[in-house]
């Protein structure tokens, strides 16, 4: 693999550890999801639940050590086709699974995780090539502001807004974490695809405030992620997230949003995030229930 996608697509230190003793010969991988509750990104405020974006993040790992087995030269997208399917538990183990799956333009893997016995989320992740891409590396954008308000991205600590200030309600900058953090894309500095997807995971959840008057209060449950995100995409390049407004379906709303170059425009890739919203008395009675 080049070295702009290796970096991109950077295994945690744990994961691969487990991965090169989990019998990578049977065709697929199996590895226990650690959960730290102490770890300030996907444990930014108290949860009840393991975050969405903790399993996303675990998912990509498995692939980013599969990846070191595949000859991937060339291979500039990642795509990821995800779906919750309920609640993942803090008190229970996760079981994550990859198993390599049919692909037309480069090696694919279908992965889910599992917990007592259910299947928490499914996905299929998938690594590709760029047919005439504009390169996206012109003059940079006027990325104006600062980041956006942290309780309309329900993040308490500074450092995991990842999300400019909206200069219009349906556009915002993709901002970079810091050195250090977990999805921070490795010494190369490139975007990575964990932080892409956080950004507009951030972004879905500002509108739901924003152009959907959610109340700021509001549970809001992600349920389905389509990415199509570039890996060789330099930090240096700045990048705006724009939404295709599309109404709100009762208290389900799909977010689909287009991932371009702030200085020129060339669009480099798209996100669409669902979320299915419910105000916090509706959820703690669901929760009390389960």
């Amino acid at each position: 693999m080049t070295s702009a996608a290796d970096s991109a697509l950077r295994a945690a230190d744990t994961a691969t550890d487990d991965l090169a003793a989990s019998a990578p010969g049977a065709g697929g991988a199996r590895l226990p999801l650690h959960v730290d509750e102490t770890d300030r990104c996907f444990f930014d405020h108290p949860l009840d639940h393991i975050p969405g974006m903790l399993l996303v993040t675990a998912l990509l790992d498995l692939v980013r050590a599969e990846v070191r087995q595949h000859a991937a030269a060339g291979l500039d997208r990642l795509r990821m086709s995800l779906s919750f399917e309920r609640i993942c538990e803090l008190d229970e183990p996760v079981l994550l699974h990859c198993d390599p799956a049919p692909a037309e333009d480069g090696p694919a893997w279908r992965l889910r995780a599992e917990q007592e016995g259910h299947t928490v989320c499914r996905a299929v992740v998938g690594l590709g090539r760029t047919a005439a891409r504009p390169d996206g590396r012109g003059p940079a954008g006027g990325v104006r502001g600062g980041p956006a308000d942290a309780a309309l991205v329900h993040r308490r600590f500074p450092e995991n807004v990842l999300l400019g200030a909206p200069q219009r309600t349906e556009e915002a900058a993709v901002l970079v974490p810091p050195a250090g953090h977990r999805l921070h894309g490795g010494p190369n500095g490139l975007h990575s695809p964990d932080a892409l997807i956080e950004s507009a995971r951030q972004m879905a959840t500002l509108l739901g405030h924003t152009a959907h008057d959610r109340e700021q209060d509001s549970q809001m449950l992600w349920t389905t992620l389509e990415a199509d995100v570039p890996t060789d995409v330099p930090t240096s390049v700045p990048l705006v997230l724009r939404w295709e407004f599309t109404p709100a379906r009762g208290a389900r709303a799909p977010y689909p949003m287009v991932l371009v170059h702030a200085g020129d425009g060339a669009r480099l890739g798209r996100v669409e995030i669902t979320v299915h919203t419910m105000s916090r008395t509706r959820y703690r009675r669901r929760r009390a229930a389960e």
